[in-house]
C-alpha cells in the first residue's frame, strides 16, 4: 500500500525568489500555496479592457498588478484602488500590499476559470477582506459582497440588459458595456446588432 503523493505547496517567498530569478518562463500567480498558469484568450484580453474602461471614475484608479492577499500573490484581471491610499507594505522589492478597505472591487475575468474564480479565488478574497468582488463570464457577471472568513455573504448574478452597481462610484454601468463588443450587443431578438459586419 502506498500513501498518496502530496502536491508541493510554495510559500510566498519561495514564489518571488524563483519569480525574480526568472524561473518561470510565462506569467504565472500563488493562489494558496500553488503556481497557477494566467492564460489570456481571444475573448478574454479584450474584455478585461472593456472591464478597465467602465470602472472609471473620479478619485479612483484600475490596477492590472499583482495584489497581495494573505500568504498568495493573486493576479487579478483588474482591481480598484482610491487614488489617495498609500500601501501599507512590499513584497519583495517590486509588489505593494493595500489595505482592504482602499481597494473596493476586485475583478476576475473567466473563460476557462469560471470554477476556481467562484470557489478558491472568491474565498481568497473573502477572507482577505476585499468588500466587493466580480466574476465576469460570457454570459453574465457574479457580484460577491460582504466578505467573511469562510467567503461572501452575498452573491447576485447580473444579466444582459441589467445595470450592476459599482458601489464605491455610486452609480451603475450596463451588463452589456462590459459583456459585448459595442457592434455585438444583444438585440431584442436575441441574435445580436451585426452591423459593423454589414458595412
Amino acid at each position: 500500500m502506498t500513501e498518496a503523493s502530496i502536491a508541493y505547496r510554495w510559500s510566498r517567498d519561495e514564489f518571488l525568489r524563483a519569480w525574480q530569478a526568472g524561473a518561470f518562463d510565462h506569467r504565472v500567480e500563488l493562489v494558496e500555496g500553488e503556481v497557477w498558469s494566467v492564460v489570456i484568450g481571444d475573448w478574454h484580453g479584450p474584455a478585461v479592457f472593456r472591464v478597465g474602461l467602465a470602472l472609471e471614475s473620479d478619485g479612483f484608479e484600475v490596477s492590472g498588478t499583482t495584489l497581495p492577499t494573505e500568504d498568495s500573490l493573486p493576479d487579478p484581471d483588474c482591481w480598484v484602488r482610491r487614488l489617495d491610499s498609500e500601501p501599507i507594505g512590499v513584497v519583495g522589492r517590486k509588489i505593494s500590499v493595500w489595505a482592504p478597505d482602499d481597494i473596493p472591487l476586485v475583478v476576475e475575468v473567466s473563460d476557462e476559470t469560471v470554477v476556481p474564480d467562484l470557489t478558491i479565488k472568491a474565498n481568497l478574497y473573502s477572507r482577505g477582506g476585499h468588500p466587493v468582488y466580480w466574476v465576469v463570464t460570457r454570459e453574465l457577471i457574479y457580484e460577491h459582497t460582504e466578505p467573511t472568513p469562510v467567503g461572501y455573504a452575498n452573491v447576485r448574478k447580473f444579466r444582459p440588459g441589467e445595470l450592476i452597481p459599482l458601489h464605491f462610484a455610486d452609480t451603475a454601468v450596463a451588463v452589456d458595456d462590459i459583456l459585448f463588443p459595442k457592434n455585438r450587443r444583444p438585440t431584442a431578438d436575441g441574435r445580436g446588432d451585426r452591423a459593423a459586419d454589414r458595412g
